[in-house]
């Protein structure tokens, strides 16, 4: 503890023309501040009133845009750019169709694969 005491002593005497200039300086940021609130600047505003006083008229001040109507959708059905095909025509991913579609793309898989096994040029090149 009395350590800390004397380096305490030691720094006060080394630093005292840092430690009087900044307090001075403290003192005097204070008093111009308070030289500036009495002379230059407007009194702190009131942000919960709706208008701002200046030295020349009262203005309204806008705090939210103005309201709009609401648009409401078109009753009429737009039509589509194209008609779309019956129903009837369109595919249907049933069961039985997927195993089908999975057993034909592995046939194409095992063709491709052979065909690039017997040809390393790449199929539909020619070996010669």
């Amino acid at each position: 503890m009395f350590l800390f005491v004397l380096l305490a002593i030691v720094l006060l005497v080394l630093f005292w023309q840092y430690i009087v200039a900044g307090l001075g300086l403290w003192v005097l940021v204070l008093i111009m501040r308070t030289l500036i609130n009495w002379t230059i600047a407007d009194p702190k505003p009131n942000y919960r009133r709706e208008h701002v006083q200046t030295r020349y008229a009262t203005t309204l001040v806008q705090t939210r845009p103005a309201a709009r109507p609401v648009q409401t959708r078109p009753v009429a059905k737009p039509k589509p750019a194209r008609e779309l095909p019956a129903p009837d025509y369109l595919p249907r991913w049933t069961p039985s169709r997927r195993l089908d579609a999975a057993r034909e793309h592995a046939q194409w898989q095992k063709r491709f694969d052979n065909a690039m096994h017997y040809n390393p040029a790449g199929p539909g090149a020619s070996n010669g």
